[in-house]
């Protein structure tokens, strides 16, 4: 079965996005590109013929002349066929950047086997799980 990844529209592939949000349950940062034209090139991702997922290349405003990849998603029951897709993904849209959020697993798996050179702007945990783990004197202080 070969891992294939074809440009499509926003609206084809808004199906996997409402998915890849739920799965999230968080804020995407960079959700609202999707809407701007030519921004953003989305790809239909696909397994042995069939719908996989999708992934999304940024293309406009600060990515302008620097294809980068800011979404991977993989539907649960094709995950184990993530690596293949993410290749297919890589050659298809020859992007050579990638910028994710760190909070997001499996992008975070491609992420840490294919690029070089990582840099990390900040870090956004999960808030999942609840520790009890001792602050040891520690204070959060809001940034502002």
């Amino acid at each position: 079965m070969a891992a294939r990844a074809e440009i499509s529209s926003a609206d084809e592939i808004l199906s996997f996005r409402e998915r890849y949000r739920r799965e999230m349950s968080c804020q995407v940062v960079h959700d609202s590109i999707h809407r701007r034209p030519g921004w953003m090139v989305t790809y239909r991702l696909a397994s042995g013929g069939a719908a996989a997922g999708y992934g999304s290349v940024a293309v406009g405003g600060p990515w302008q002349d620097k294809p980068t990849l800011l979404e991977f998603y993989v539907l649960p029951e094709f995950r184990r066929r993530a690596f293949e897709l993410f290749e297919a993904l890589v050659a298809a849209s020859s992007a050579r950047l990638i910028e994710m959020q760190s909070n997001d697993a499996l992008f975070a798996a491609m992420l840490q086997t294919y690029a070089r050179e990582i840099d990390s702007e900040k870090i956004v945990f999960r808030d999942q799980l609840t520790t009890s783990l001792p602050a040891c004197g520690a204070v959060l202080l809001p940034v502002t």
